[in-house]
């Protein structure tokens, strides 16, 4: 991952957008006689003297077909910045004081020891090394092998230690401070992280927890954005907030920071949303077919509806600020880094979800000059509505409906600010 030390553009990044967000849409819903898709935008984006950007729209469940396209578009980028809100401790430690390396290390030293747990209740085996445990993670999640091996090097540039007692069922992550020697105290002191071990006797009966957008993949017969897409790919980078650094910007802005429960599946809503998508295939079969293609149906048109990245600003600016505007922040701040200092990149992929582009390509332009020469479409996912349980009137309802609820939220949001 890409490690901001630049000022570059400090100021312009952290304003909010001034220019006019753009006009042309990054989402739409194309129809023929037996076939509605959801249809995705990638495009281009070149400045004299800089490297072409793609800003490739994407959604996080799809068609295996379509994340196969968004591959072989971003192959041939020489370097991609893609959207992954990180557990707190992923980044690299780092600093600029001795308290700081202090502080970033033990959060990377908490980080790396519950992917040392996880690793080893998974798969039921201690590892010989740590770098065994970046080789086992990358098999439940490609990123987290990566975020892992980055986390496990201390501020001060030496790898955590691992030690593993069988007989307690304990593992143990060891850092030994500013001095690197055992003892000390202050910034020189040791920090560890112990992880209690409990292996299950029947590995065959531990079933993952998948998350709420992998269920839904499932529930939709879909893939899931992670399964589908290299994120093992050394020229992939992850370019977003940590999960501590969401909830500390919920805090300066205002907005309630029970949503990152629902949006990381702790909350008893998404908990319940995620054993109601796992009913849905039981219904299909008790119906004779046609749930999951009304699932599908219902998905486009929501995600296909004009102006609902607008309504998120008007009905909850506070949301929008950090779910959009902090997390583009980031990922402009590293464009600016790249290039400011990378040498020889003549393409940067931008992976992000097509929410974050209207903000993203309008900042792209009022700071470094870009502007779109070349688009591309992508069905992220169809379905026959023939299929479906719904018929065309049906349909009208729902499409009016939906639109009704928009307008609704966005006069109870202005009522209430009168």
């Amino acid at each position: 991952m890409i490690f901001i030390t630049t000022c570059i553009c400090v100021c312009a990044l952290g304003q909010e957008p001034k220019a006019d967000v753009g006009i042309v849409p990054w989402t739409r819903k194309a129809e023929s006689e037996n076939q509605v898709s959801l249809e995705i935008a990638s495009r281009k984006y070149i400045a004299e003297d800089k490297p072409d950007i793609w800003l490739v729209g994407v959604v996080h469940i799809g068609d295996a077909s379509y994340y196969e396209k968004v591959s072989e578009l971003l192959d041939g980028m020489d370097m991609v910045l893609y959207e992954s809100v990180m557990p707190t401790g992923s980044r690299p430690p780092a600093g600029n004081t001795e308290e700081e390396k202090f502080e970033s290390t033990l959060l990377s030293l908490e980080f790396v020891a519950d992917i040392t747990k996880r690793v080893i209740e998974d798969t039921g085996t201690y590892p010989e090394n740590i770098e065994d445990v970046f080789i086992e993670a990358a098999i439940f999640d490609s990123r987290l092998a990566t975020w892992a091996e980055d986390a496990s090097v201390d501020a001060w540039g030496r790898q955590f230690v691992l030690q593993i007692d069988k007989e307690k069922n304990e593992v143990t992550l060891w850092c030994f401070g500013a001095d690197g020697k055992r003892g000390g105290d202050t910034f020189a002191a040791d920090m560890q992280a112990t992880r209690d071990i409990i292996i299950p006797e029947d590995k065959d009966a531990v079933s993952a927890d998948k998350g709420i957008q992998a269920e839904m993949a499932d529930m939709l017969g879909l893939e899931f954005q992670l399964e589908g897409l290299g994120y093992e790919d050394p020229t992939w980078f992850c370019s977003d907030l940590t999960i501590g650094e969401v909830q500390k910007k919920f805090v300066e802005r205002g907005a309630d920071p029970a949503i990152l429960e629902t949006i990381t599946g702790e909350a008893f809503t998404a908990k319940l949303a995620s054993g109601v998508m796992k009913i849905i295939p039981m219904l299909d079969l008790l119906l004779g077919g046609g749930v999951q293609e009304t699932a599908r149906l219902l998905m486009i048109e929501i995600l296909s509806m004009p102006g609902t990245t607008d309504l998120l600003q008007e009905v909850e600016p506070e949301l929008n600020n950090v779910i959009i505007i902090d997390r583009n922040t980031e990922v402009l701040s590293d464009i600016a880094f790249t290039l400011e200092y990378v040498e020889g990149a003549s393409s940067i992929g931008v992976l992000y979800g097509a929410g974050h582009m209207d903000d993203l390509s309008a900042r792209m332009e009022k700071l470094f000059g870009y502007t779109a020469v070349e688009e591309k479409w992508f069905a992220s996912m169809s379905v026959d509505p023939s299929k479906s349980l719904l018929d065309q009137s049906d349909m009208k309802r729902m499409r009016f409906m939906l639109e009704y609820q928009m307008k609704n939220q966005k006069k109870s949001k202005d009522d209430s600010s009168n």
